[in-house]
Order: structure tokens, then C-alpha cells, then sequence
């Protein structure tokens, strides 16, 4: 239900009508009251309603909607592959984990190197899709990371979804991925602040 009303709200549904009121909800998905109000506190909670007594709930402009949470990044990957909404993913990393690889270069530890050349390693052995996504996440994570920048460390839902939405989609070449990757780890191992920052573009896409 959740999830229903969050796709509905993003998707325009009620910009006209207004939000639905208490009772209409209750009748359409016949659910209690007391869980359609934790819904409805989910709902403001992520930025998608505003409540307010003896007006009722209200949909906020888009603004205010929590676009990094990771329900949110997930719900719109299961509606599909909004073209628009893929960009918006690409331009969010490129310009976040790029400035991380940049200052990553200048501030990563022997330990940091070391869980990148794992992830290097682990990548080169693994077969399936979904294993290489997942070390192709925790690669950019240790970047993150390493960058020494706290809000860089919060970024791991917006990494997968930004994963799955190539994946989804058909976008990027796996080898010429791992390629960057490398690229990406020997600049910073090596110091190399600008190719670091120009690999991670590869990387992301």
C-alpha cells in the first residue's frame, strides 16, 4: 500500500483530485485504521505528504520528496525504466563519485587499497550478473569511503539503484567497466587525482 500510494503520488495521480481522504483509502484497500495511518506516516515521513489537523493529508511538491531513500530509488526501478529517471541516477553518481575518486586519491589508506584490489580480484572470478554488480558496488562504496566525506558514505542505495537501472536497461559493456575500474584504482593508488576523477566516469557509465 505503501509502496501504491508513493508511485501514485510520483507518478501525478493526484495533483488534480488532491489526496485521497481517510475513508476513501480505507474503502479502496480495505486495510485497518490503524494501519492505514502508519502508512500515512510513512508516506510524510519520506517527504510525499503533509498532514495537517482538520485539513487532512496533502501531497508536497516534488522538492521535498526524499529521492535518495532506498524504498523510494526501489519503487521506481520496479515501475520501470523511465528514461528520464535513469539519467537523473547517472548525473547524481557522476557528479558525487567522482569528486570522491578525486579526493580518494589523495587520502585513501593501505587498507582502503587493499579492499579495492579484492574487489579487482573477486571481480576477474566472478560469472553471474548479479555478483558482479554487487562487487561493482562495494568498489564505489570503498571510494566513497576512502574520499573521507561523511555524506559520501550514505550513497550505497543510490550506487545499486543506479546498477540495476543499467543492468535493466542494457547499458554498459561489463568488460569496459572492469577496464575503468582498474583505471580508477591504479590513480589512486598512484596518487593521480584527475585520472582518478576522469576513470570513475567510465565506471559509472
Amino acid at each position: 500500500m505503501l509502496r501504491v500510494l508513493a508511485l501514485e503520488i510520483m507518478d501525478g495521480v493526484y495533483d488534480v483530485t488532491g489526496f485521497p481522504s481517510e475513508t476513501a483509502l480505507l474503502h479502496r484497500f480495505q486495510v485497518s485504521r490503524s494501519f492505514l495511518r502508519e502508512v500515512i506516516r510513512g508516506l510524510t515521513a519520506k517527504g510525499f505528504l503533509s498532514v495537517k489537523t482538520r485539513v487532512g493529508a496533502t501531497v508536497r511538491r516534488a522538492e521535498h520528496w526524499s529521492h535518495f531513500d532506498r524504498d523510494v530509488l526501489r519503487w521506481r526501478l520496479g515501475a520501470g525504466g523511465d528514461p528520464v529517471f535513469g539519467e537523473d541516477l547517472r548525473a547524481m553518481c557522476l557528479g558525487l563519485e567522482c569528486e570522491a575518486a578525486r579526493r580518494a586519491a589523495k587520502r585513501r589508506s593501505v587498507d582502503d587499497l587493499e579492499t579495492l584490489q579484492q574487489c579487482l580480484n573477486d571481480l576477474a572470478a566472478e560469472p553471474s550478473d548479479a555478483g558482479a554488480r554487487a562487487l561493482q558496488r562495494a568498489f564505489r562504496l570503498t571510494i566513497c569511503a576512502a574520499s573521507d566525506r561523511p555524506v559520501m558514505r550514505s550513497l550505497s542505495g543510490l550506487i545499486e539503484a543506479q546498477l540495476l537501472y543499467d543492468a535493466r536497461c542494457g547499458h554498459g559493456s561489463a568488460s569496459a567497466r572492469a577496464k575503468a575500474m582498474r583505471r580508477v584504482f591504479a590513480a589512486i593508488r598512484d596518487c593521480d587525482e584527475a585520472v582518478a576523477a576522469a576513470a570513475m566516469r567510465d565506471v559509472i557509465g
